[in-house]
């Protein structure tokens, strides 16, 4: 599922990208008709991104290293990772770090109240290789910053440091495009490795619900009994992201 929202303030684009590696037609192979309309969406958000021609973009993924009390920030010179493990190592990234903003946003996370702790080293997560390999092939070759998320980390410390993010866009110069990686529910169909839950389908609904009626400030508040028992990965990240947005937007949309 991808959406956009886009808003004059200090933003270009954002918007929610899936990361089944399967969505990568490399990876999906003959499986790939089967995720069509997944695939051809990001790859069309990923165009309007760079078509909105933002200085640097954020990433937040729900599986990028995790710490237990602390956001994470990217940093070291670059970005990289591929879907090797998935036997697809042809599908890279490799993005230049921004390191200038990593710094806006620490400064600004603690004046929120939320610490951060900076992570290298490691190859990006299929979370963040999967939905920034859709912007790379669409041209997106800048600055860019994968932050993490803390453990269980709670509706307000996730409020809290989306705002920290909207603060450091509106500290620099030029447009920044945030992107939540996050998954729906992993147990909608029998059979799935995570096993099967029978109100999956109608959680991944309801999710699409509040993004096509614009009511994205629910989204968060759905019960977190309901989004252990489907096994999602995708409310924390989205929730980053909607707290960096201000309450006038200029619409969202589903895309798939």
């Amino acid at each position: 599922m991808s959406l956009h929202l886009s808003h004059p303030a200090g933003t270009a684009l954002c918007g929610l990208l899936p990361h089944p590696p399967v969505a990568i037609p490399e990876v999906g192979r003959e499986q790939s008709g089967r995720c069509r309309a997944t695939t051809q969406a990001c790859r069309h958000f990923a165009e309007r991104l760079v078509e909105s021609r933002p200085r640097r973009v954020v990433l937040v993924s729900p599986h990028a290293p995790r710490h237990a009390d602390a956001f994470g920030l990217s940093c070291g010179p670059r970005l990289q990772g591929d879907l090797g493990e998935f036997y697809a190592s042809a599908v890279e990234v490799d993005l230049p770090t921004d390191e200038e903003l990593a710094e806006v946003v620490e400064r600004a996370a603690d004046r929120e109240g939320v610490p951060c702790w900076r992570f290298s080293g490691a190859a990006l997560d299929h979370g963040s290789v999967v939905p920034l390999s859709f912007l790379v092939r669409a041209g997106w070759s800048g600055p860019t910053l994968v932050t993490s998320l803390p453990w269980s980390p709670g509706p307000e410390r996730l409020t809290a440091f989306g705002r920290a993010l909207a603060r450091a866009a509106r500290e620099l110069v030029g447009p920044t495009a945030l992107v939540a990686s996050g998954d729906m529910s992993h147990r909608v169909l029998p059979g799935a490795p995570a096993g099967f839950h029978p109100r999956a389908a109608a959680f991944d609904e309801r999710v699409r619900e509040f993004v096509a009626a614009g009511a994205l400030d629910d989204l968060p508040r759905l019960d977190p009994r309901w989004r252990d028992q489907v096994a999602e990965d995708v409310v924390e990240s989205a929730a980053v992201v909607i707290a960096a947005l201000p309450p006038q937007r200029c619409g969202t949309r589903v895309l798939s």
